[in-house]
């Protein structure tokens, strides 16, 4: 290390003399510029990745952690938190069909309509487009709709959208998984 910055400094010395006897400063000058704006540019451009993988994965634990908090919301019928969750204009699609709203699905929850013991998640990718995410993967779940047992074993997609500085959960969709034959 100290033999490069040695070298270095010694080369800059040579090009400094060399360009004050051959009069050539004002040239040499704006190549040296030019040669430390190149630089400097390719270390901060190199950085520029890094930087947005990692605000990448901040989301994805964010959206991570509030989908766990909601699924656990569900299983405690908690409207307080799914209050804060979803979005006032959230639309869930369960794996009947069935479209629900926030205060229709709050109140399924809060009534004991719909009922949940376990939900597990597997699978899930979460991909980030500016202030929205989109949520993918598979749910297993233990609960009843309506007296109904709701299916088992479903694919979900979930989008949530970054609204006042919080991610709110604006849709829900399930479909049924179909048992390989």
């Amino acid at each position: 290390m100290v033999l490069g910055v040695t070298m270095s400094l010694s080369w800059f010395r040579r090009f400094w003399a060399a360009a004050i006897n051959k009069g050539e400063l004002s040239m040499r000058r704006t190549i040296l510029i030019a040669v430390l704006v190149l630089t400097t540019a390719s270390i901060v451009l190199g950085q520029r990745p890094s930087a947005s993988a990692d605000r990448r994965r901040s989301i994805e634990q964010v959206i991570r952690q509030l989908d766990h908090e909601r699924i656990q919301a569900q299983i405690d019928a908690d409207a307080v938190a799914l209050e804060r969750i979803y979005a006032a204009d959230f639309i869930g699609v369960g794996p009947s069909g069935a479209v629900r709203t926030k205060p229709e699905v709050i109140s399924d929850f809060t009534s004991g309509e719909l009922k949940f013991q376990s939900i597990t998640t597997d699978e899930v990718q979460v991909r980030i487009y500016g202030i929205t995410a989109v949520e993918t993967g598979r749910s297993t779940m233990n609960g009843q709709d309506r007296g109904k047992a709701v299916p088992r074993d479903n694919r979900f997609t979930r989008v949530w959208v970054k609204q006042q500085g919080h991610w709110r959960l604006v849709l829900n969709h399930y479909s049924p998984l179909m048992m390989q034959r």
